[in-house]
C-alpha cells in the first residue's frame, strides 16, 4: 500500500502534537430508502479498538488503516488538509465509500 500524506497535514499534526492518525468509516446517511452510506473520513488520535487496525509508519505519523478496507483496491491513499473558511480538516483520497 503507498500512502502519501502531504507535509501541509504533516505541519497541522505537528501544530496540534498530534501523531496517530486513522480512517473511520462515517455513516453519512442516504435519501430516503437508499440505506446507510459510509464515507472514509480522517480522525486524529488513535482508534478505540486498534484491534481493528494494521498500523503503518509515514515518517513520524502513525496510520492505522481498517483491516476490513484493507484490500489491492485501496493500494494509493493520500491524506490532505483542507481549509474552508479557516476550519481545517483532514480529508482522504483513493478510498470509495459504500452502501450498507
Amino acid at each position: 500500500m503507498n500512502i502519501e500524506i502531504k507535509k501541509s497535514v504533516k505541519d497541522y499534526l505537528h501544530q496540534k502534537n498530534v501523531q496517530d492518525i486513522y480512517i473511520a468509516m462515517d455513516n453519512r446517511g442516504g435519501c430516503c430508502t437508499e440505506g446507510a452510506v459510509y464515507v472514509p473520513i480522517i480522525k486524529l488520535g488513535k482508534p478505540a479498538n486498534s484491534g481493528l487496525y494494521d498500523l503503518f509508519k509515514v515518517d513520524d505519523i502513525t496510520f492505522y488503516f481498517p483491516k476490513k478496507i484493507n484490500n489491492a483496491e485501496n493500494e494509493n491513499i493520500t491524506i490532505k488538509l483542507r481549509n474552508i473558511l479557516g476550519h481545517k480538516s483532514l480529508v482522504v483520497s483513493g478510498l470509495l465509500g459504500f452502501k450498507y
